[in-house]
Formats: C-alpha cells, sequence, structure tokens
C-alpha cells in the first residue's frame, strides 16, 4: 500500500520530526501491523505550504505514482487570518516571513536563550492580534481560490488516477488568543471538503476525516497551540486510520493486488 500526504507543516510533522512521531509515520505503523504488509509512505509535507504549491510542485509527481490513498491536509494555513503586509514594514526583517508573527512552537532548553525567545515570542505575537484587531486581517488564500484548487486536484485524480481514494484530513482547532478571528475561518474553509465529498459521492473514492474536535486545545498542541504535540499526532493517526477502516480501504488495496 502506497499512501502519499500533501500539507503544510503539521503534516511535514514540526515539532516531532526528531522522533519521527508525525501522524504520516504513526499511520505508517499502525497500518503495517495491521495488514502484516508493507506500507510506504511519501510525504509531501512542508511548512507555510499551500495547495497551490502542493500541486505545482507535486501533482504530476503524485499522478505518476498513482498511490492507493492520498492524505489532503490543506485548508490550514490557507485559512489562518493573517495580519495586512502592507503593515509588515515596520517589524524586523526576518518577522516578514510567512508565519513569523505566530508564537514559536517550542523554546531551548538552554535557560538564558529560552527567556529571550519567550521575550520575542510573546512580543510579535502581541504585536500580531494588535495589527488583526486594529487594521483587519484575512488569509492568505481566498476561500474562491482554494475552492478551486481543491476541486482542481480532485478532478484530476479521479480522471488520471483511477485507483487513488483522497482523504480530506479537516484541520484541527487552534488557539483564538494567538490567532484571532482563525476558528471561524476554519471552519469556512473546511467546509468547501464537504461539498466537494458531497459531489463526488457516487465516485466512493473521496472522504472526509474530521480532527477538529478530536484534540484537546492544551494537552494536544505545543506552546503555540497550532502544532499538535507528539500526543496529537497519534490522534490524527487513530483518526485516519479509524476513516480507512470505516471505508474499506485495505480491502480495496487487497483486492486491487490479487487482481494483478
Amino acid at each position: 500500500m502506497q499512501i502519499v500526504f500533501i500539507g503544510d507543516s503539521i503534516t511535514e510533522g514540526l515539532g516531532v520530526i526528531r522522533s519521527k512521531t508525525n501522524y504520516a509515520n504513526l499511520l505508517q505503523a499502525q497500518l503495517k501491523s495491521s495488514m502484516g504488509q508493507p506500507v510506504h509512505v511519501v510525504n509531501f509535507g512542508s511548512s507555510a505550504m499551500q495547495v497551490n504549491e502542493s500541486r505545482e510542485k507535486y501533482e504530476r509527481r503524485i499522478l505518476g505514482l498513482q498511490p492507493d490513498i492520498i492524505v489532503f491536509a490543506h485548508g490550514i494555513t490557507e485559512a489562518i487570518v493573517r495580519e495586512q503586509k502592507k503593515y509588515l514594514k515596520w517589524m524586523p526583517k526576518r518577522w516578514r516571513r510567512p508565519g513569523w508573527m505566530d508564537p514559536r512552537p517550542y523554546y531551548s532548553t538552554r535557560k538564558i536563550r529560552k527567556w529571550m525567545e519567550k521575550v520575542e515570542s510573546g512580543v510579535r505575537w502581541r504585536l500580531k492580534v494588535a495589527l488583526i484587531k486594529t487594521f483587519g486581517g484575512k488569509p492568505w488564500m481566498s476561500l474562491e481560490e482554494f475552492r478551486q484548487h481543491t476541486n482542481d486536484f480532485v478532478l484530476n485524480v479521479l480522471n488520471y488516477s483511477p485507483n487513488t481514494s483522497i482523504i480530506f484530513l479537516a484541520p484541527s482547532d487552534i488557539e483564538e488568543k494567538y490567532f484571532p478571528g482563525s476558528s471561524e475561518s476554519m471552519r469556512i474553509y473546511r467546509q468547501v471538503f464537504h461539498e466537494i465529498c458531497n459531489n463526488t459521492r457516487s465516485t466512493n473514492r473521496i472522504f472526509f476525516c474530521d480532527t477538529s474536535q478530536a484534540l484537546h486545545k492544551w494537552k494536544d498542541y505545543l506552546e503555540d497551540r497550532f502544532h499538535p504535540n507528539e500526543l496529537g499526532h497519534s490522534k490524527i493517526a487513530r483518526a485516519l486510520l479509524n476513516t480507512i477502516v470505516e471505508h474499506s480501504l485495505i480491502s480495496r488495496f487487497v483486492q486491487k493486488e490479487v487482481s494483478r
């Protein structure tokens, strides 16, 4: 079985990369254990990656791979409400990079460095929140653009990768204190998945996995209350496994192998 993952830093496993406990790796281990067969994972997740960038960089490669399952984990980076770029010119240069006004997800173990990181993180996310609340903010990608790119990707997979199923991995919750307006924005963007699932129901190849209520807002995240910790990733992996089992995607793979 081959599974391809596309998404942003959460899919990549920011904060848990060294321990190799991101949900892609955990799902691979769980499936290998339950199936008794090799499970190959290709993880194209990357920090701040948006769906249009995934399509540009990886869509042809994915269609060439003809995977059994694609886990589509976009809809987070695109939907988060951000400060308007024109106000970033007053910020330190390195804060102007995508996502660098967000709080840090983790800190150094060295006391002095940790203290400096905490101070800087506290200043920058408070400035970001103030900019959004004062001047307004908006997502990096409009809802219509997100809908179009997602829909086009799905149609290409349906047309050119006939044995591939797609699981939409709905974004988990987010801390309103650090990301004002983003919870509601992500809920709206999440509706795109429901729309596409309803429109493609007859194919029986597009499925939905909602983790928005599965993770505890304090226990399952790193200190930025955005990136899941190891426990959070394990819950996402479990939700994905349940979706795969519920829709008999393992048996589809087995049948495909037998028919070859």
